[in-house]
């Protein structure tokens, strides 16, 4: 989805989420695993529900039905365009998710949650979620 429109920046934290993601590829915390397998389920719960609302906004993007008036031509696109930026801020707040779930497991050696995470972002770049 392009737009001319200049892309909507969230600021939700990247500059920590990014030190902390840091800090834990560099080995600087040890969490408990079980403690960060319990927080990660809370985040997957979360993208679950994030990418949800995204298919539903993507809909939205392109609804019909408004009628032939301009005004209500008006009104659709209107409404196509803060569905899309919705949706872009639904791809930052995952980006952030995803690094904070990274960050947690490399914090807790998890390694293969680690790899696994990673086949969960190439899947969602492959759906424009996130990308």
């Amino acid at each position: 989805m392009t737009t001319d429109a200049p892309k909507l920046q969230l600021d939700y934290g990247q500059a920590e989420i990014g030190a902390f993601l840091e800090g834990a590829r560099n080995g600087q915390f040890n969490f408990n695993p079980d403690a960060v397998r319990q927080m990660v389920a809370v985040y997957d719960t979360l993208l679950a529900v994030l990418t949800n609302v995204r298919k539903d906004m993507k809909n939205a993007v392109y609804a019909k039905g408004f009628g032939g008036f301009e005004s209500a031509q008006e009104l659709q696109a209107g409404f196509g365009g803060k569905a899309a930026e919705g949706i872009d801020a639904i791809d930052q707040v995952i980006v952030g998710i995803l690094d904070l779930q990274e960050a947690h497991l490399r914090s807790a050696r998890l390694v293969t949650e680690v790899d696994e995470l990673s086949q969960k972002r190439i899947r969602l770049a492959e759906e424009g979620i996130g990308a």
